[in-house]
């Protein structure tokens, strides 16, 4: 995944959640303001703050991601051989795996990329799309962001980069590997990854 691609994800992916009424773009808008200042914060800049920012970071990004729309559209129709009990502990690995690995990247890469508003298309009641562009060493890095509202909040669920959609790429991988493990070893495959 190309340097650009993954700050642009890393930037939506750790935004956190506003109130009822407003607009998915006001969300997504003061969201990412929040997260840039969580990045730029003078606190943060010595390396043994690092972890303490990675921390609010993913915060952050629990606020604002539905961690379990996203996992069960990575799953797709794997979903349903996963026990209730191993979806929330897939759900927990794969966003704690997702933060630790994204977000440590982003502290590093971050550099003060500039993100513009394009547009905001409100597919159902329920359902939007927003299109924003990140400016990265002068390219423009269009981003598509799939937001959904549930229990009066808007929050992202699918983050489409360069045409490359976060869920269609991972259920691929997992699809992979369910072919040859069971959920359980999946998990503790995640969980593994989480401890290197």
């Amino acid at each position: 995944m190309s340097k650009n691609v993954l700050i642009a994800l890393i930037i939506i992916f750790c935004l956190p959640s506003l109130t009822y009424g407003e607009q998915p773009i006001d969300v997504l808008q003061s969201s990412i303001a929040e997260g840039i200042r969580i990045l730029k914060n003078p606190h943060y800049q010595d390396s043994s703050r690092k972890d303490l920012q990675r921390q609010r970071l993913c915060e952050a990004a629990w606020q604002v991601f539905d961690f379990k729309a996203f996992s069960r559209l990575v799953l797709a129709s794997n979903w349903r051989i996963f026990a209730t009990r191993q979806r929330d502990e897939f759900t927990d690995a794969f966003a704690r795996f997702l933060c630790r690995y994204y977000l440590s990247r982003l502290q590093q890469q971050y550099n003060g990329e500039e993100i513009v508003y394009v547009s905001q298309d409100l597919i159902s009641d329920t359902k939007a799309l927003i299109g924003v562009k990140v400016i990265w060493k002068g390219l423009e890095v269009p981003v598509k962001i799939r937001m959904l509202r549930r229990n009066g909040a808007w929050r992202v669920y699918d983050v489409n980069v360069l045409g490359i959609s976060a869920v269609l790429s991972y259920r691929e991988q997992f699809r992979e590997l369910l072919r040859k493990d069971s959920p359980s070893r999946v998990i503790g495959l995640i969980e593994d990854r989480l401890k290197q």
